[in-house]
């Protein structure tokens, strides 16, 4: 019995020390690997410091600060939110543009009328360009053209063109749109982002120590903000592209407007729409002789002068020409006659013996 609790507390002895050295072993082997991994940790992160880019350097600063994750599932939040908040059709971006082309015989009435009625709407004139010979020239006269470049409201438009066609004779009219809703949301969520990277670089530079963390840091920031600045303005172009649409206005100067026929229904008419078409060629045609023969006559004039000069001068020379062959033909036939009564004289004497 003594011989039995002797052997079971030996047992137990033993068993407690055995317990005790292997958790002492545990414990140092567990702080030698925590001791091995930070000193690897730390060589590895410096190693990248000085191998990997600036943006590389920038990932692994915010990994250390903790905040990479809070980034990245921010940035997902942000491209998440975007892509739930697509534009429907009412809040789709629209850029409408106009084309009108007219004609008027009141050219400095309408193009005032024009253009006043584009401010009164909230518009303004982006450019305007008024082209005709009489402007430089008062010695003649040359119909006057205008082309200008309106930006009007979106919303009001149609009332623009509207009114723009009471006030003149339309002879086109173009109307076009873009749609730049998915290149705009695209913009403003990348914008958003990027607003998000900014405070998050800002945060991690106000914690950082070493200056190579710092250069790294702003050179990412001056990055970040130069992205946001473009983004920013294109947003505002575009914003401006959707509030005030473009109308670009072709306005001539005209004489007479332009008369449509409208479309024959019968032979009869046919016939008599052609005959009046044929009046109305003569009639132009022998009015457009009128005026070039008017406008020709001065110089037809000159040249005649001229033809008329030419011909007495050509006349004279010839006149005289002629008076002197028959000079010389008088002048040659006397001398001849001379010759023969010399001749005769010269034979008599010789016949009288």
């Amino acid at each position: 019995m003594r011989y039995t609790k002797t052997t079971a507390l030996l047992l137990a002895a033993c068993t407690a020390c055995s317990i005790l050295l292997s958790a002492c072993g545990a414990s140092s082997s567990s702080t030698q690997d925590s001791a091995s991994f930070k000193s690897y940790s730390a060589s590895s992160a410096a190693a990248t410091a000085v191998e990997a880019p600036r943006e590389m350097a920038t990932d692994a600063i915010m990994e250390e600060a903790g905040l990479a994750m809070e980034t990245t599932e921010a940035e997902a939040d942000v491209d998440d939110s975007a892509s739930d908040t697509a534009p429907v059709l009412d809040e789709r971006k629209i850029v409408k543009y106009v084309d009108l082309y007219l004609e008027t015989m009141e050219f400095d009435q309408a193009l005032d009328q024009i253009i006043n009625l584009v401010k009164e709407n909230g518009g303004y004139i982006e450019s305007q360009n008024v082209e005709g010979a009489s402007l430089n020239y008062t010695g003649s006269y040359y119909e006057h053209t205008a082309y200008i470049c309106a930006r009007v409201p979106s919303e009001k438009l149609d009332t623009v063109t509207g009114a723009i066609g009471g006030l003149c004779n339309v002879l086109s009219k173009n109307e076009r749109i873009d749609d730049i809703s998915d290149h705009y949301y695209d913009s403003e969520a990348r914008l958003k982002t990027l607003e998000l990277q900014e405070e998050r670089l800002l945060e991690i530079l106000s914690k950082a120590e070493k200056l190579e963390d710092v250069i790294t840091l702003e050179q990412s920031l001056s990055d970040v903000r130069y992205e946001i600045e473009s983004l920013t303005a294109s947003l505002r172009r575009m914003d401006s592209q959707v509030t005030y649409s473009y109308l670009n206005i072709n306005l001539q100067e005209v004489v007479k407007y332009r008369q449509i026929d409208e479309t024959p229904k019968s032979f009869g008419e046919e016939l008599s729409a052609a005959f009046a078409r044929g009046g109305r060629h003569l009639v132009d045609f022998t009015q457009g002789f009128l005026l070039v023969l008017a406008e020709s006559l001065p110089m037809l004039l000159l040249l005649a002068a001229f033809a008329l000069v030419v011909i007495l001068i050509v006349t004279l020379l010839m006149k005289l020409s002629k008076k002197r062959r028959d000079q010389k033909y008088q002048e040659k036939l006397a001398k001849m006659k001379q010759y023969q009564e010399q001749k005769q004289n010269n034979q008599q004497p010789q016949d009288q013996p």
